[in-house]
């Protein structure tokens, strides 16, 4: 399936990127999002997309009856191009039939809006899409430096992805996990690339941030990290406790990024 009708089958990539799924929703699409790619690298494009949401202007609530006034001006526009010349008592009464059968389309617009979960997501995505490419005319996206896959190694459970954009000072890692164990008290995951020399007795690594998982395992965050991805390529996350600075887990997830 092309990526657009995989998009199409799964529109709550959009919603759980911004947290606007409800519980049981959220439970479902992390089921799907463990053992599909596509879904989260979608996910994490997306929640590049919910932190621009941040740069976009504030909201505000539009005038009531904003959106009838709307579709009549512009019917009478079109209508005005091409309608034969009429007396003006037939005119008024065609421009409030009008009004009439827009505002019957409005209600039912609305009617099916709300009774509709598949069309509402589908609509927040393009919603939360049409914001952010309007916040790229005053701020430019991060040129996509790599792109992560993360497998689970021999012995343990868990998949996730990963984009690295090169920004200024290093680079924004954007990072989706799934099925990860829950750490115990004290543990936490920690994300590590490693360079080309990296092995036992002989690290090469940069620390790319420490996170936490949800009660599904799951979760989306952002880090940044020095470490170019074209040298230091191999991502690892590994189960840490407080210490010193070095790698003492065992690997959990590794990927190979793709530059």
């Amino acid at each position: 399936m092309s990526d657009a009708g995989h998009a199409l089958d799964h529109p709550e990539a959009a919603g759980y990127a911004l947290r606007a799924l409800d519980p049981d929703d959220a439970a479902r699409f992390e089921e799907h999002l463990s053992s599909c790619e596509q879904c989260q690298a979608q996910v994490a494009e997306f929640t590049l997309v919910a932190e621009s949401l941040a740069l976009a202007a504030p909201a505000a609530e539009p005038p009531a009856g904003l959106g009838l006034k709307v579709v009549a001006a512009v019917q009478d526009a079109v209508a005005a191009e091409s309608a034969p010349v009429v007396p003006a008592a037939a005119t008024t009464a065609a421009k409030a039939d009008r009004r009439n059968g827009a505002a019957a389309r409005v209600r039912r617009w609305w009617q099916f809006r709300w009774a509709s979960p598949l069309y509402a997501a589908v609509a927040a995505a393009a919603v939360t899409a049409a914001v952010f490419t309007g916040s790229l005319l005053i701020h430019s996206s991060p040129a996509l430096a790599a792109t992560i896959s993360l497998r689970a190694q021999p012995g343990f459970s868990g998949s996730g992805s990963a984009t690295a954009r090169a920004a200024q000072g290093g680079f924004q890692i954007n990072l989706t996990v799934s099925n990860l164990p829950v750490p115990g008290p004290g543990q936490f995951y920690e994300c590590w690339y490693a360079g080309p020399g990296n092995r036992p007795g002989h690290l090469e690594l940069v620390t790319a941030g420490t996170f936490t998982v949800n009660n599904s395992g799951s979760h989306t965050f952002s880090m940044w990290s020095a470490a170019d991805p074209a040298v230091f390529k191999i991502m690892q996350i590994t189960l840490e406790q407080p210490g010193d600075a070095s790698q003492h887990g065992k690997v959990i997830l590794s990927g190979i990024a793709r530059t």
